[in-house]
């Protein structure tokens, strides 16, 4: 309610505040200094009150902003229908209210909640004042003293006024009221600014961020009453005086929205504890490179001013190059090195040459951007790896900046750092699509590296099986054909033996039985190269052979094969590992699938021979049993020929084998 009620006011007194101006003709005078300075105060405060509308530091804030503009409005009614000692004051009284809202809302900052004796004792004065000093300035001067407006407009633009006898003068201390009078617009905010200091000791580690904004306008409005007091003093313009005041009035209540509404949105205390050293030691610096010049003219040239210009004219080129060297050390002394974007890719470079291991690669990154960007801290965090973290932790409301990590259409995460600032913005998104490009070659180099070692597992894996299928055929070769070999030698001398003896009846029988044995090594012989090359598949090719094989088991399986497969041949390679991934798949199936019918599936696609084998089985987890040394197997011989397998199964839901090979091998 106190919100709408406060934003009702501002806007209707800005409104009135714009008649009045076109109707005085000041439009182009106090509508740009004076009225735009407190609409701005306005509109800070209702965003603040806005983002926080319990605070009562915003409300404190917007009701300045009212006030003020009301003050302004009815001064300006004085310069439109003539001096009214009236009129001047209720304008008087609001000027001071003004000030006093302007303290109040500096002394409860940022969360409006009570800290000093000294904020409730300050408030209470000025409001004393408020009420107690247009009064008596009528009682203490003998003609009306015109409110502030209107002295700056006299000053500035030689508003003529008239003098209008005061009704209630009876005499006193006027000099003490006119100096209170001329001093409490720039004093009042000053000792508010005093206790806004004071109250800082007092705020937790939340509510400190909060004065960093105010700090800075503070500073500025000091600085804002020295160029006015010069102005005072005739060594500036009271033009610039008066329009610096007025700058830094409007100035320190925006930093206050600012401080509540985004305290975050920059690193002003940053900046204040950066620049302000800079700034002093420069100040010196100058000055005594002034002062040093000045003196030596003074000292050559003695009484005679044109020897003493040119002296301190020629001492100033002399100690040119000495007051620049004491200018840069000083900056780096205070603000630190600049790093060049070429620099700080230098050093990523460098980190990236000495570093290999993904992980490291991520904190050297991170080290080298903290140091390169000058930040307090930075945070790397990979979409593939865990984020890492440098420097100190970001504070609640610390502005940070960020960057994504993108390498082409590749999101590969973000690099973040604090305290922001424009040139580590720019300097960080230059950063990051670098280390997006070194993410990247890394995490294919680390690719390339399993992949390298898997070949060589699986190189180490076919050595074996080779070797191991060599001592079967070896032991095939000696229990086997070697036997039957043996055998027929043997029946062979015999049935020589009986020839020599002329003992026809045995030779027969022995030739019989020679000729019996004779068959079984033939058979042998056959099954034994059966077993290592499918007859059928050298002479009639794969779909032949992988319906011969499904002929033979004991359930149902249907073969199914595309065009360029059926009506035509494959490469011996490609059809020999074709065969021998069907005919393990179906080995699995009957021994460990339960199933009671199967699907084998060849296809030819772009160069790819695709075959699926499913069975309706009991199916399995391939996460538990991928490492089988079935399965293995079968995927190193696939993977020889450039090719690749996947299994898709779940308990209860059958089993699907695919294998890709490429046609061409």
């Amino acid at each position: 309610m106190t919100f709408r009620l406060l934003t009702a006011w501002g806007v209707v007194a800005a409104v009135v505040l714009a008649v009045e101006l076109v109707r005085a003709d000041v439009l182009a005078t106090l509508g740009t200094s004076w009225s735009l300075s407190f609409v701005v105060t306005v509109a800070f405060g209702i965003w603040a009150c806005r983002a926080e509308p319990d605070n009562r530091a915003a409300v404190r804030l917007l009701l300045f902003g009212c006030v003020a503009l009301t003050w302004l409005a009815v001064s300006v009614e004085l310069i439109a229908s003539g001096m009214s000692v009236a009129l001047n004051l209720l304008a008087q009284m609001l000027g001071l209210a003004m000030v006093t809202a302007q303290a109040a809302a500096l002394v409860r900052y940022p969360d409006g909640k009570p800290l000093l004796a000294a904020e409730r004792r300050l408030v209470g004065g000025l409001g004393a004042l408020t009420v107690l000093l247009p009064p008596a300035l009528l009682l203490t001067h003998a003609t009306v003293v015109p409110t502030w407006i209107l002295q700056f407009s006299r000053d500035s633009d030689g508003l003529v006024l008239p003098e209008l006898p005061s009704p209630w003068y009876v005499g006193g201390p006027a000099g003490l009221t006119q100096v209170l009078d001329e001093s409490l617009l720039g004093l009042a905010p000053l000792l508010a600014v005093v206790v806004l200091a004071l109250r800082y000791r007092r705020l937790d580690a939340e509510q400190r961020p909060r004065m960093a904004w105010p700090v800075v306008a503070a500073l500025i409005l000091v600085l804002g009453l020295v160029v006015n007091a010069l102005a005072e003093a005739g060594a500036l313009p009271h033009l610039v005086g008066d329009g610096v005041l007025i700058a830094c009035h409007v100035l320190l209540p925006a930093a206050l929205g600012v401080g509540i509404a985004a305290p975050s949105l920059l690193d002003a205390l940053g900046a204040v504890r950066r620049t302000l050293p800079f700034a002093v030691l420069s100040l010196l610096i100058l000055g005594t490179y002034v002062a040093v010049a000045g003196l030596l003219g003074m000292t050559v040239g003695a009484r005679n001013l044109q020897v003493a210009v040119v002296v301190a004219v020629v001492a100033a080129l002399a100690l040119e190059p000495l007051r620049r060297t004491l200018l840069q050390r000083a900056r780096r002394l205070t603000l630190g090195d600049e790093v060049s974007r070429d620099e700080l890719l230098l050093r990523l470079g460098d980190t990236l040459e000495h570093t290999l291991d993904r992980r490291a690669l991520t904190e050297s990154i991170a080290e080298t951007a903290m140091e390169g960007l000058g930040a307090q801290w930075v945070r790397l965090a990979p979409s593939d790896l865990p984020a890492v973290h440098v420097g100190r932790e970001p504070r609640p409301t610390e502005q940070s900046v960020t960057a994504r990590l993108l390498h082409g259409r590749e999101d590969l995460g973000s690099i973040s750092c604090g305290p922001a600032s424009g040139r580590v913005r720019v300097q960080l998104e230059t950063l990051a699509r670098q280390v997006a490009m070194a993410l990247t070659n890394a995490r294919l180099a680390d690719e390339l590296n399993v992949r390298l070692a898997e070949i060589e597992a699986s190189r180490q894996r076919l050595v074996t099986a080779e070797e191991t299928a060599r001592r079967r055929l070896e032991r095939d070769l000696h229990d086997g054909a070697q036997q039957d070999l043996a055998a027929l030698l043997t029946r062979i001398a015999l049935a020589r033996n009986q020839l020599g003896r002329a003992d026809v009846g045995k030779l027969d029988r022995t030739l019989e039985t020679l000729q019996a044995d004779a068959g079984e090594a033939m058979r042998n012989l056959r099954e034994l190269v059966s077993g290592i090359h499918e007859a059928t598949l050298a002479d009639q090719g794969l779909v032949a052979a992988v319906e011969s094989r499904a002929g033979k088991s004991p359930i149902p399986v249907d073969v199914h094969c595309g065009p360029g497969v059926r009506d035509g041949r494959l490469a011996a390679a490609v059809e020999s590992t074709a065969f021998f991934t069907v005919c393990e798949a179906l080995a699995n199936t009957l021994k460990h699938g339960g199933a009671q019918r199967a699907t084998i599936t060849m296809v030819l696609d772009a160069g790819t021979l695709r075959i699926d084998v499913t069975d309706d089985g009991r199916g399995f987890d391939p996460a538990q049993v991928d490492g089988s040394t079935g399965l293995v197997g079968l995927r190193d011989r696939i993977a020889a020929v450039g090719g690749r397998m996947e299994v898709r199964s779940a308990p209860g839901s059958g089993t699907t084998l695919t294998a890709l090979v490429p046609a061409g091998t």
